[in-house]
């Protein structure tokens, strides 16, 4: 049975964006100029995406990670994941907030990732992958 893990999301990152998307957006549309309002939709609506569907889905049968992000999707096998660390790091990632997860797996890749259930999550990917090395 798959599980999925919904990313953290750190709301003083993503509160102040949206406001200052919505404020411009209303004092734009009080001004009687709400067609400059609708180059805001975009973004805005990127970011709801993102905050909405952002999660991992361990998938045991198939041995897969899923990571959804948005329009954004990765796959990674979890036979392939070395090594876990917890991170601060705020490089753009499919993680939320800024208490991450960095996944390395293959030879040279890794992501970043933020599920909101740290420890469920490390516990499921190291019982299909116990070489997985965490720090």
């Amino acid at each position: 049975m798959n599980q999925v893990f919904h990313s953290k999301v750190s709301w003083w990152l993503f509160g102040p964006i949206l406001a200052l998307l919505l404020g411009i957006g209303l004092v734009v549309t009080l001004n009687g100029r709400w067609i400059s309002a609708l180059p805001l939709l975009a973004p805005l609506g990127l970011i709801l995406w993102l905050l909405r569907r952002t999660y991992y889905e361990i998938q045991p049968q198939s041995q897969l990670l899923r990571i959804v992000s948005g329009p954004f999707t990765w796959q990674v096998p979890i036979n392939s994941i070395s090594q876990v660390e917890v991170t601060k790091n705020p490089i753009a990632s499919p993680a939320l907030a800024l208490h991450r997860l960095r996944l390395y797996y293959g030879k040279y890749d890794s992501v970043l990732i933020s599920p909101a259930d740290q420890s469920g999550f490390l516990t499921i990917l190291r019982h299909l992958n116990p070489a997985i090395r965490y720090e």
